[in-house]
């Protein structure tokens, strides 16, 4: 009974620190808590050991009350201890090298689960055994009741450790989720070199519109760093986050440990850095964070919804560093990649449905990936209704109108718009009478994709691009054709080809 309550005991902190990861994410956890960190409960107190002073004062000053607070609920009213003890730390860590799961017997001081360190960047290390001055939040006299509270706490925090598992599980092989196809291959190159040889390629910025898979790719590119290569330092955060890390340090006067913290990564990987945009102090911080890592040689990936040329609120500093190392584009996944996407993930959950109706499907779905897996999960509730093989009528009566929600609705001036932004035009400059290259080339790209993408006639075409007959509406149609046929440059500065130039155009209005 004994030898139980003392497993239970030392299970207590590794449950508190997935509890903890749940309640604020793993990248907080890892960024502000040391990778050497010994975690320790002897029934009444919670310890966590530090190897140096900095390390002990950053962790309490940035998540101290978030660790109380996970603590309180799990295991109700208890002492927390940061202390600078390196001796508990380096029992930790020589305790660890002979056990390789939490479940296992132990017959040091402290533990390492090897599988939890797969799940999180840092590994779990956990002390027990020690004796540490406390200070509690509600202090308990009454030592014969620490078997009982051990027993109790040790109930909560295996109720808390079944609620954090999904998030963690979830984690697991996001590489293996990326789908491969022409609309992403570049990206999937990139992300495969920077995963080979960190630092090579760097910085990495990856642009694309919503649901073509930039989070993803980026949440695997970082989870594979910390498994695959190792790298115990890795960041991956969106740019709110950051921000909002930022304004903390700020606040609290914690601005030199925020500094160190985040310059002394080994990899940062940054989603959606368009919320930068026009934030000047944090934009500075930015600057100078880039700055130190890629000199540094670190490796350094962003992620943005628009390109480099879209997004000059950021500054030059800014563009020109993320210019300087591999800029990569994805583009709205085409009806192919939305076929295999449909079939692994129809496959996964073990659902029978004709290789005719996934290309079917693929088909009719917009190029969104989060829509082709909200697809997936309505025929997953179909199948698990029917209990045999989905029929055609049968997978689009269950996602005919998910489907057509879905569908943008592409007008002429949608199409004016994303031209101006692409080409960087005013937004007026079509509809004006103007005849310069600049201006009247991607003016005829307008009018071929109002034709493509809009039951617009030719005269009303015309009517909307500055008053023109239809002859010049129809006359640009066949120019564009010709210019796809020939691989043409369109003459607008950096000579951007028309196919590139449609795919950017295309790539924004199919997401609406």
């Amino acid at each position: 009974m004994a030898h139980d309550v003392n497993q239970r005991e030392m299970d207590v902190p590794a449950q508190v620190r997935l509890a903890l990861i749940e309640k604020i994410s793993a990248e907080r956890v890892d960024l502000w808590i040391a990778a050497d960190t010994a975690w320790s409960w002897d029934g009444s107190a919670l310890r966590l050991s530090f190897s140096s002073e900095f390390a002990c004062d950053i962790a309490r000053k940035m998540l101290g009350r978030e660790i109380a607070e996970v603590a309180k609920q799990m295991l109700g009213d208890c002492g927390i201890d940061f202390a600078h003890d390196p001796a508990a730390v380096l029992a930790a860590q020589s305790g660890a090298e002979t056990r390789t799961t939490l479940s296992q017997p132990v017959t040091g001081t402290s533990s390492e689960s090897d599988s939890a360190a797969t799940d999180v960047p840092a590994a779990i290390r956990i002390a027990s055994g020690t004796e540490s001055s406390t200070q509690p939040i509600d202090k308990i006299d009454d030592r014969a009741v620490v078997a009982e509270r051990s027993v109790l706490t040790a109930r909560r925090a295996a109720r808390a450790l079944a609620a954090a598992t999904p998030a963690t599980t979830h984690q697991k092989d996001l590489w293996r989720q990326v789908v491969r196809g022409s609309c992403n291959e570049l990206a999937y190159t990139t992300a495969s070199l920077v995963i080979k040889e960190p630092g090579r390629l760097t910085p990495v910025f990856i642009s694309g519109p919503n649901g073509c898979g930039k989070s993803l790719l980026a949440a695997s590119i970082a989870q594979q760093l910390r498994v695959a290569r190792r790298l115990r330092r890795v960041v991956h955060m969106t740019s709110e986050q950051f921000t909002n890390d930022f304004m903390d340090g700020l606040r609290g006067g914690g601005l030199p440990m925020f500094r160190r913290k985040y310059r002394e990564v080994e990899a940062l990987v940054l989603d959606d850095v368009q919320f930068f945009a026009g934030k000047k102090s944090t934009l500075a911080e930015v600057k100078h964070t880039l700055d130190n890592l890629l000199n540094q040689g670190k490796q350094v990936v962003c992620t943005a919804d628009r390109s480099l040329n879209e997004l000059g609120a950021l500054g030059q500093d800014i563009v020109g560093r993320l210019r300087g190392g591999l800029v990569t584009p994805m583009f709205p996944i085409d009806a192919e990649l939305r076929a295999q996407m449909l079939t692994k993930l129809l496959d996964d959950e073990g659902i029978e449905v004709e290789s005719e109706v996934i290309e079917q499907l693929a088909e009719r779905c917009a190029g969104d990936g989060r829509v082709v897996h909200g697809v997936c999960k309505r025929l997953m509730a179909t199948a698990a209704l029917r209990r045999s093989k989905l029929s055609w009528s049968q997978c689009w009566e269950a996602v005919y109108d998910l489907v057509q929600a879905t569908q943008p609705v592409v007008r002429i001036g949608d199409i004016e718009r994303v031209v101006c932004s692409v080409f960087g035009l005013e937004p007026d400059s079509l509809q004006s009478s103007t005849k310069m290259r600049s201006v009247s080339q991607p003016r005829m790209l307008a009018m071929f994709l109002a034709r493509r993408y809009t039951p617009a006639a030719y005269k009303e075409i015309g009517e909307y691009f500055g008053r023109r007959r239809h002859s010049t509406v129809i006359s640009a149609e066949k120019t564009v054709e010709g210019w796809l046929n020939e691989s043409s440059e369109v003459a607008i500065g950096r000579g951007l080809s028309v196919r590139d130039a449609l795919r950017h155009v295309e790539s924004q209005l199919q997401v609406g």
